[in-house]
């Protein structure tokens, strides 16, 4: 009897036999489903996380965990682990089935990049360690500030070649995203292609005292993840926030300047995971 392509069993000279359905449900499957029933349980499915080669986490959810993993350290697994080899399991967890493990994923990805940490037990890994001089700390409202007062920002990245980079950029921030804009090429927008993970360093008012050999500074510190812009709505709300806040004395030209130049700029934006603040007064 030949079945259709499809059918469970073994492909067998270009079709599929009732005799290896038979063979391969009794066999292998029944052996398999038999385990499962005296054990007293179902399959089970893991929520995982992997540390990736720029440093980032990808968070998953598989019901094969070995064979999941295996595929994204062989490029063969989801688009965002592909682009950063090496990737090394860091964290699992196993949950009944399905819908559990894609809510428990959810939840994983909302979470901060140290609450990530502290999660797998790796919390002295973190980006930004412990800041040495507690006096001059400053609380995270405080550091948002100097974001948003910055004249410019220092952009810190990885070159192609694993060597650092970094530049000025013009910014804003909206939440705990801050945009900057750019050419759509060059060795900027390599960088960030290839590794996401950034840092930004910004600097508020700055003072010498008279008679004195120091400078007395506001400053802000953020770690984050990189991500080009794409859709048309949200570049021209970035380039929007940029012009508002950097030239609101032009705004009446901006609809006429975005429509001329829109298809030749580039938006990134970073999500801030990590932020502090320090100041000496």
């Amino acid at each position: 009897m030949i079945l259709r392509r499809g059918a469970a069993g073994n492909y067998d000279g270009g079709r599929f036999t009732k005799k290896r359905n038979f063979d391969i449900i009794m066999g292998k499957q029944g052996a398999w489903l038999r385990a499962c029933r005296e054990e007293g349980r179902k399959m089970a499915w893991f929520v995982y996380m992997l540390r990736c080669g720029d440093g980032s986490l990808y968070t998953g959810c598989t019901n094969d965990l070995a064979r999941r993993v295996a595929a994204h350290q062989g490029g063969r697994g989801a688009k965002y682990t592909r682009s950063r080899l090496p990737v090394s399991l860091v964290y699992r967890e196993e949950l009944p089935d399905r819908s559990a493990a894609l809510r428990r994923e959810a939840a994983l990805k909302r979470l901060t990049r140290p609450q990530k940490f502290a999660l797998i037990g790796a919390g002295e890994e973190i980006g930004m360690p412990e800041m040495r001089r507690k006096e001059r700390q400053m609380p995270e409202a405080f550091a948002w500030e100097v974001v948003d007062k910055c004249e410019y920002a220092f952009l810190a990245m990885t070159a192609e070649d694993g060597s650092p980079y970094g530049l000025p950029v013009t910014i804003v921030r909206e939440g705990r995203a801050v945009y900057f804009h750019s050419a759509l090429a060059g060795r900027k927008v390599s960088c960030l292609r290839q590794s996401p993970r950034v840092c930004l360093s910004c600097v508020g008012d700055t003072r010498v005292p008279p008679g004195k050999f120091t400078t007395l500074f506001e400053s802000a510190v953020a770690f984050g993840t990189a991500e080009e812009v794409t859709e048309d709505a949200e570049k021209i709300h970035a380039l929007r926030l940029l012009c508002l806040r950097h030239t609101p004395d032009n705004m009446e030209k901006f609809d006429s300047a975005v429509q001329a130049s829109l298809g030749r700029t580039g938006i990134w934006r970073i999500t801030v995971e990590e932020i502090t603040g320090k100041a000496k007064r």
